[in-house]
């Protein structure tokens, strides 16, 4: 078996300065939001809501800054009716909050938002990176007065149950040897 290689995000976010290889096939690599969850299909309009929750997304490839831009998830091509015709995650602006709303009561995956955002996320990747012989994904999960550290880092990735108030780091980061 050989190792993908990493390749590079095409979103116009910079990331230069960084060792990531790109891969030389024209093959397009699987994504999750190829099969999205169904809560990634669901339009709301901030009436009635039974959950309005906020999380901080923060992420980070080869230790640059990722932009989680403004609008993803309002007026796309599934949720287009009036201004407020949204999906279940959505960000306003580009701070990485993201606005987790549900029409009933329950949980909602970090996945939905990927899924949303029609980017790759998994414990294989996020966006066209791709773990390999030489770089890794980890992600911490930790309350705003926390910082980083091994005993918030989780391993659910897209499973991940999305919570009030936590701010979830994604980094795409060579390993260390």
């Amino acid at each position: 078996s050989t190792d993908e290689d990493t390749s590079p995000d095409t979103s116009g976010n910079s990331t230069e300065g960084n060792n990531t290889q790109e891969t030389n096939s024209t093959e397009s690599q699987s994504s999750t939001a190829d099969s999205p969850d169904p809560l990634a299909l669901e339009c709301l309009d901030h009436s009635g809501l039974a959950r309005h929750d906020h999380v901080t997304l923060q992420i980070f490839i080869d230790g640059n800054p990722y932009t989680v831009e403004s609008a993803i998830g309002i007026q796309t091509d599934i949720c287009n009716g009036n201004e407020n015709n949204m999906h279940t995650v959505h960000t306003h602006d580009d701070t990485g909050r993201l606005h987790v709303e549900l029409n009933e009561p329950g949980n909602i995956s970090l996945g939905v938002f990927f899924d949303i955002w029609g980017h790759h996320f998994d414990e294989t990747g996020i966006f066209d990176y791709r773990i390999n012989a030489t770089h890794e994904i980890v992600m911490h999960v930790h309350s705003t007065s926390e910082s980083a550290t091994e005993e918030n880092r989780v391993t659910s990735f897209d499973d991940y149950l999305l919570q009030n108030g936590e701010v979830i780091e994604i980094h795409f980061r060579a390993k260390d040897n």
